[in-house]
């Protein structure tokens, strides 16, 4: 387990708990619910089937949380330069208290599993196990972290569609979800650059440099886009799939792509993060809606 780092004066009760808190990641847990939940839906549950829906968004998102947690745990040195306002890397929790913390997340994440089915709980243990690699291995190995997370992300809508019986449902959104944090998690190395270099992590960026980099994030973006148009094409969504996602996605998509380009500062770079995190959510609305009202 890993060793406690010192701090130089000791942090309120009230601290604490708002740095527990703070490494479970409060949006990205809700976008995860939101986005299980969604896949819930776009599989054929409906209103009467709420405890089911919750019991499985709740699951994953604390599985999600689980690896934030771990994830922080294991880049203290990095954050420390990249995201030093983080809970363990400012030392308002311990290594230790952490550690702690994401065992619990992970253990309620697998209780609340059981009563979904045998398929649920082996996504949830094996997402928890990829999670823990990630941070403690791939991560370090170029582009294999960002195709893990692109992985884990995907299996959150493989995860609400099997719960509810038709994993077939949970196929577009997955492949889209996964392309698009490739694409996400690529930029993000890009921003964390500096931190990474002094933690002495190998990534892409690293590797081949920033340019190229955001070469293969235009790629990537690219390839979403195209991607998003299939489903409208082959006329497997509502009409109103088309406008949601042309205008809430893909135009959103283009404009980070000029801005990624027009200025590649740390701080804008971490903006347009952040943009493409809210984007997805315009991705499950535009799914939701399309799949609900053919």
């Amino acid at each position: 387990m890993p060793s406690d780092t010192s701090a130089s004066s000791l942090p309120s009760t009230a601290q604490r708990l708002r740095g527990l808190l703070s490494l479970m990641r409060p949006v990205n847990a809700v976008v995860a619910f939101i986005g299980i939940a969604a896949a819930c839906v776009i599989a054929g549950a409906e209103a009467a089937d709420w405890q089911r829906i919750l019991l499985t968004g709740l699951a994953g998102m604390l599985a999600g949380s689980a690896g934030n947690i771990i994830n922080d745990v294991y880049d203290v040195t990095i954050d420390r330069v990249n995201k030093p306002q983080r809970a363990i890397a400012s030392g308002v929790i311990t290594r230790r208290q952490g550690t702690v913390w994401a065992m619990i997340c992970a253990s309620a994440a697998v209780a609340l599993s059981i009563p979904l089915g045998n398929a649920a709980m082996l996504i949830v243990g094996a997402s928890l196990l990829l999670m823990h690699a990630y941070s403690t291995i791939f991560k370090r190995i170029p582009l294999v972290g960002n195709v893990a997370v692109g992985i884990l992300t995907g299996a959150a809508f493989l995860f609400g569609a099997v719960v509810f019986g038709r994993p077939e449902a949970g196929i577009i959104p997955a492949v889209f979800a996964f392309l698009f944090n490739i694409a996400r998690e690529i930029l993000k190395d890009v921003e964390d650059m500096r931190g990474d270099r002094k933690g002495e992590i190998r990534t892409f960026p690293l590797i081949v440099g920033e340019g190229p980099a955001l070469l293969l994030v235009t790629f990537l973006i690219a390839v979403v886009i195209g991607a998003t148009m299939i489903p409208a094409a082959l006329d497997i969504y509502h009409p109103v799939y088309f406008w949601v996602v042309f205008f809430g996605v893909d135009c959103v998509l283009a404009y980070v792509l000029f801005a990624m380009w027009n200025d590649r500062s740390t701080g804008n770079l971490s903006r347009l993060s952040t943009l493409l995190k809210y984007d997805m959510l315009a991705g499950i609305g535009a799914i939701l809606l399309g799949s609900t009202m053919s």
